[in-house]
């Protein structure tokens, strides 16, 4: 979010720069279009920093370019009492504070925010208690408070009045609340949910500085400083801003056409709890559902006192996915490198809050399972230690609230291992079919594109084997390419299951705007389905596919038993992609840099040797993942352990036949062979010639350990 202002003009403190350099890639904001810019407002939100009052009314003036002015406790006035006053913030002592607010309500020059829960609420702890919501603390309940819907309420009745001549004395009215003009616009109220995505604990340097500077601070607020400081430095400020409260609406409502005159005061009290009730349903109930927020619900809801970590993980994948395609809000964070979670790879979201449960005694690890200590988890501590303490509490806490979340969680936490394995399986066959058919249908009318069973995954099924191979296609190809050895394998005996990479059977275009983290992903899946179907599992990769075959060795696999990669490409035979295509990225930045996108050279040619299945042209942007992903695979290659076939076309035209030697010489295996087959095209896995090669990758299945 770019945070360019007047404030930062008007305001003469470097700090809201140095605010501004921090913070503006750290703030998500959803909702913009639901902000009248033009009404007078009051925002509710919840309340779990003291950072917020100064973030969220800066965050809201960039959009609607009208100061927001909070209510904040005056302690954070003697650390940031400048740059509240220029954001128009009142501490809560403030004298004539109501009217000050009602006076910008009722004129429509500032907007206010609220936090009507009256006070940070660290431990997350709201509960219902009849017709209210409620805050606990330490074992304390207090209802939340109505003031904003008292000044939202207010502020509308006075303006009726106004307008409609009822008014006494219109001369105190104008003293009492320091009036120029009166805004015809109603007044609005805006809920908003703020939540943090990661939220880290521990002690960082601006923590240490502020310690430094601030030595005789008390205990609770170097907790705050703690925290804080990590949200500043580690996580996204996610603010959600919810539709709009008219508060016409309600005055309509009570005045009905033989009522048109009702004491504000009745009114007031008669709809005052119901609005506030209204709008904290919207804030709770639209918080940011966060991966660490289904981490520690299925500690909750498990049934027993340990899960597997295989189970554990899937069951995330699984219930991650259901909420992200519910109607819910959705941290999109999480699709990072999700795959990672059940693809035996590091997930790092999962390690950061797994070190997190394990450090405040919540989880202990074994060699198959996590063993839970629930009493730990539910240990509340303090207000003033719980996020210090036990964070993963206050996950728990925020989360409890969404009967739709906690009710899901439940249900998948019943389901036997063996269900989440099967639903995972379908999810997964289900998303790539998806993929490819959504990938197809956008490509549709161009010419280029390929006809629909060239691309499409499949499998080959025996019920005499329990082994599975997965079999990856090249660059710019597609599954069709790997037909015939499919066939060959799956009638010897195995089990055959060719996916498609990201990006291939349908158009150039598609591959364009893959990555090869695209292709690799597939790979992924590809495994995770392999996985969840056979009891060992070979990877027979050719040329692109090849070299993912490598890079999946790097996975934790227990059934892998094995890579074959045929005509790896390492390295090219194509002078074009040593000269050529740098001189073009060259050409096409230098070009890009003038805006004249027109000249650049995005393409090249491509002679395939199967143009029924290959594509025409490369995209510079595809050749240069390729290039990315050849180079990723060679700085892995000593890393690789697992029995490894290498077999290579002795005159290759495309693939240096060097790369079969740097692979065989460089993989770390105990179990190694490096096979040199006398062929003089590249694509030599079809042809009558190509049983050489499927009885060579046979012959080395049988022998592997």
């Amino acid at each position: 979010m770019g945070l360019h202002n007047d404030l930062l003009i008007d305001s003469g403190g470097y700090i809201l720069k140095l605010i501004e350099k921090i913070l503006s890639t750290n703030i998500e904001i959803k909702g913009r279009e639901n902000i009248p810019l033009t009404h007078p407002k009051i925002f509710v939100a919840n309340h779990f920093t003291r950072i917020e009052a100064l973030i969220v009314p800066y965050a809201l003036y960039n959009i609607t370019q009208r100061k927001v002015g909070v209510i904040a406790d005056d302690s954070i006035f003697d650390y940031f009492g400048n740059i509240l006053k220029e954001l128009g913030a009142l501490p809560k002592s403030a004298p004539n504070r109501n009217n000050i607010i009602l006076s910008d309500i009722l004129q429509g020059n500032k907007d206010w925010m609220i936090f009507p829960e009256g006070q940070m609420v660290k431990g997350k702890h709201i509960i219902k208690e009849e017709n209210h919501y409620c805050v606990l603390i330490d074992g304390h309940s207090e209802k939340v408070y109505t003031g904003a819907a008292f000044f939202a309420l207010f502020s509308q009745l006075l303006k009726e009045d106004y307008f409609e001549n009822r008014i006494d004395n219109l001369e105190a009215f104008k003293t009492t609340y320091m009036l120029e003009d009166v805004s015809q616009e109603e007044t609005l109220i805006i809920p908003i949910n703020i939540s943090y995505a990661p939220i880290k604990t521990g002690k960082n340097f601006l923590s240490q500085i502020a310690n430094t500077i601030f030595n005789d601070i008390n205990e609770s607020f170097k907790e705050e400083i703690e925290i804080e400081s990590n949200i500043v430095l580690n996580s996204k400020i996610i603010i959600n801003i919810l539709p709009a409260m008219s508060m016409k609406e309600i005055t309509s409502q009570a005045k009905q056409p033989h009522n048109t005159h009702v004491n504000n005061d009745l009114l007031i009290d008669t709809f005052r709890y119901k609005i506030t009730y209204d709008f904290m349903k919207q804030i709770y109930e639209h918080l940011t559902i966060r991966f660490d927020h289904l981490f520690v619900a299925i500690l909750y809801f498990y049934p027993k006192d340990y899960i597997n970590q295989l189970h554990f993980k899937r069951l995330l994948y699984l219930i991650a996915h259901k909420i992200k395609n519910s109607s819910m809000q959705y941290d999109e964070d999480i699709e990072k490198n999700f795959i990672n979670l059940i693809s035996f790879e590091t997930y790092e979201t999962f390690e950061e809050i797994l070190q997190l449960a394990q450090n405040d005694g919540i989880i202990t690890q074994t060699q198959e399972n996590y063993v839970i200590s629930k009493e730990n988890l539910l240990q509340g501590y303090t207000h003033d230690t719980i996020r210090l303490k036990n964070i993963l509490k206050v996950f728990l806490n925020e989360v409890m609230i969404i009967d739709e979340v906690t009710s899901m969680v439940k249900h998948y936490c019943q389901l036997p291992f063996n269900d989440i394995n099967a639903m995972l399986l379908i999810h997964l066959i289900n998303q790539e079919k998806d993929e490819y058919l959504q990938d197809y249908l956008r490509y549709s009318q161009d010419e280029k594109l390929k006809p629909k069973h060239v691309g499409e995954p499949f499998f080959m099924q025996t019920h005499e084997s329990k082994t599975g191979i997965v079999a990856l296609h090249g660059f710019s190809s597609a599954p069709l390419e790997v037909n015939e050895l499919a066939t060959y394998l799956n009638k010897k005996g195995f089990n055959v299951y060719a996916p498609r990479l990201k990006g291939h059977g349908t158009t150039p275009k598609d591959l364009k705007h893959c990555t090869w983290q695209d292709w690799y992903e597939s790979v992924s899946r590809a495994l995770i389905i392999a996985t969840l179907m056979y009891e060992k599992i070979y990877i027979v990769g050719f040329s692109t596919g090849g070299l993912l075959a490598l890079l999946s060795a790097k996975k934790n696999l227990p059934t892998l038993k094995g890579i074959i990669c045929i005509n790896a490409a390492l390295q090219l035979n194509d002078v074009r992609i040593k000269t050529f295509i740098p001189a073009i990225n060259f050409w096409n930045d230098l070009v890009e840099s003038f805006n004249s996108e027109t000249y650049q050279k995005k393409y090249v040619e491509n002679k395939a040797e199967n143009p029924e299945i290959n594509y025409d042209k490369h995209y510079i942007k595809s050749i240069n993942q390729l290039n990315l992903l050849m180079n990723e695979t060679a700085s892995q290659l000593k890393h690789i352990t697992l029995p490894i076939a290498i077999i290579q076309a002795t005159f290759d035209p495309v693939v240096n036949p060097k790369s079969a030697n740097e692979v065989y010489e460089k993989v770390a295996s105990l179990h190694k062979k490096l096979y040199f087959l006398e062929f003089y095209n590249h694509v030599i896995i079809k042809g009558k010639n190509a049983k050489r090669v499927f009885d060579t990758i046979i012959e080395f299945i049988k022998e592997t350990p």
